[in-house]
């Protein structure tokens, strides 16, 4: 049994309840204990015994027993509810690898080659099909078609295929700065929710946000491709008009993936747009309403320093978008991604090796960040391209409500974006026992 929209969407849990636990790679989706509207209905017998309420899950850890004696023994002295905490489970082996440094994890699962049983549920092999077409999508499709369109040109007598589609690409080029190009059955495609499925990813909406304002939601952290993010706004159009009705997404990312020949055609189609000034002014600078721009603050520099055991958010020196939502007077929404730096392992990058200052040089000169990165194979869990699957839970926080100034001064700027990073702090502080793996990984502003 798959997981339907509703079980990756939730109001305030610490309001309304508990919501999805997701299981290990390995367990189907019938051990998976589900919630609907508040109400929890467990149908995993083996976990029965850790749900008699709220506080019984314990993280990802090889100490569970033992961080739960110590939860409930500090909640009983301080006389206090035992606060909910989402179950993180995961093979033993995994843990045992992740305790190692990158390189030396990797070479043993290399070594270990740990292949995927040929038992899976059908529906668990499409997730994994929907996420390898994703990563094969981002960083083969470009290259592969560009050298395609120069072999027809040159070497065959097709030559007219590259020169017709060159002159669609030359005016069509900055339609990524002009609202871009959203195509309504290629986000309803079934594919999209079982890429949605496959980590699983959620929406864990903490307020109503009314149709009757224009939103930039600010999305924290970057991780290495931002996969929560891209979910939640550029695929599954049932699947936001559920959460926020009335409202219409928009992903804004780099310039430079909307130059990419083909690829930018597919991106596109998602609902897509550049971070360029021009493209926020076309967007939030009309009279119309009920838009949400998704601005993922930290960029390409904040991927490099994506790593499990760290949460570094770039935001001291980006003022920007405080800025802009100050000019059109567009509401600022914190948003965070608990999870998304779990669904990678990246190389150790600390700020002055040699392996950082290549990857800094060469984002200074693509704009893209070279992150290296290790995830899973299709058939087997040790090594590959593909992210691991583990949960990423989208906590949408309330809205800052901003009056427009056509002419912010630098004290205001500094001002809503003192604001913001206060309240992006609270929102952490507040649902990181409940979503953060770790809960004692310190929020970090650079």
């Amino acid at each position: 049994k798959s997981r339907t929209d509703d079980d990756l969407i939730s109001s305030d849990p610490i309001s309304s309840g508990p919501i999805t636990s997701p299981d290990s790679e390995e367990r189907s989706d019938s051990n998976v204990t589900r919630h609907r509207g508040g109400a929890s209905t467990a149908v995993s017998e083996d976990l029965d015994h850790t749900q008699k309420n709220s506080g019984d899950e314990t993280p990802d850890t090889d100490k569970e027993e033992e961080d739960l004696r110590r939860r409930k023994a500090e909640s009983k002295r301080k006389g206090t509810k035992l606060v909910h905490r989402a179950s993180f489970k995961r093979d033993r082996v995994d843990r045992q690898y992740d305790k190692l440094p990158w390189l030396q994890g990797a070479i043993g699962r290399l070594l270990g080659l740990k292949m995927a049983p040929v038992s899976i549920p059908y529906h668990r092999r499409m997730e994994t099909l929907a996420v390898t077409l994703w990563m094969t999508t981002f960083l083969f499709v470009g290259i592969t078609a560009t050298c395609l369109m120069i072999y027809l040109f040159l070497y065959t007598q097709y030559w007219w295929m590259s020169l017709f589609y060159l002159c669609w690409y030359i005016p069509d080029r900055t339609v990524c700065n002009r609202g871009g190009r959203r195509v309504m059955w290629f986000r309803r495609m079934p594919i999209w929710k079982h890429f949605r499925n496959f980590f699983p990813v959620h929406i864990i909406k903490t307020v109503d946000l009314e149709p009757n304002h224009n939103y930039i939601m600010c999305y924290h952290p970057h991780g290495v491709l931002s996969a929560g993010a891209f979910t939640v706004f550029a695929t599954g159009d049932q699947f936001w008009k559920q959460t926020f009705p009335g409202l219409t997404p928009y992903l804004l990312t780099l310039e430079v993936l909307f130059l990419i020949p083909f690829y930018r055609e597919i991106f596109l189609c998602t609902g897509a747009v550049s971070t360029t000034r021009q493209s926020m002014d076309h967007l939030l600078g009309t009279e119309a309403t009920g838009r949400a721009l998704c601005l993922i603050i930290g960029g390409a520099p904040e991927s490099l320093d994506s790593h499990p055991t760290k949460m570094i958010l770039h935001l001291e020196k980006r003022k920007g978008f405080a800025k802009m939502a100050l000019r059109h007077g567009a509401s600022l929404v914190p948003m965070i991604g608990f999870g998304e730096n779990d669904v990678y392992d990246q190389v150790d990058n600390p700020k002055g090796s040699l392996v950082r200052k290549v990857q800094d040089f060469i984002q200074n000169i693509l704009g893209v960040a070279p992150c290296i990165f290790m995830g899973r194979g299709v058939f087997q869990y040790s090594l590959g391209l593909v992210p691991y699957r583990k949960p990423i839970y989208v906590v949408v926080g309330s809205p800052i409500q901003v009056d427009p100034v056509r002419q912010p001064t630098s004290e205001q700027i500094l001002g809503l974006h003192s604001r913001y990073k206060e309240a992006l702090l609270d929102l952490y502080d507040t649902y990181k026992h409940t979503y953060a793996r770790d809960p004692s990984i310190p929020l970090q502003f650079v």
